[in-house]
């Protein structure tokens, strides 16, 4: 069974727009890291402020080498302080 993560990402208004182009240019990377299934990203409908990361991972050492690389943490050092809070969301896909 894989890994699912639902990452999402409340970006404070006035900075919603360096938020969204930090997260964005995490998808060309992430897609071509090996054991990454799935990373797309979206944005809430009735909060455009609300960014929401849905991914899929062969396993979680696939999940840890994402977390270990140089755009993740090129990502979080640009987002630390313009956002209004991370939830990260951890589940086993099933079916």
């Amino acid at each position: 069974m894989s890994l699912s993560i639902i990452a999402t990402i409340v970006a404070q208004a006035e900075h919603r727009e360096t938020v969204l182009q930090a997260l964005t240019a995490m998808l060309a990377p992430t897609r071509a890291e090996a054991g990454c299934r799935q990373y797309d990203l979206h944005v809430d409908q009735s909060d455009p402020n609300r960014l929401v990361m849905i991914e899929r991972w062969s396993d979680d050492a696939a999940l840890d080498a994402h977390i270990a690389t140089s755009h993740m943490a090129q990502l979080k050092a640009v987002i630390a302080d313009k956002t209004a809070g991370i939830d990260i969301q951890r589940l086993t896909h099933v079916a």
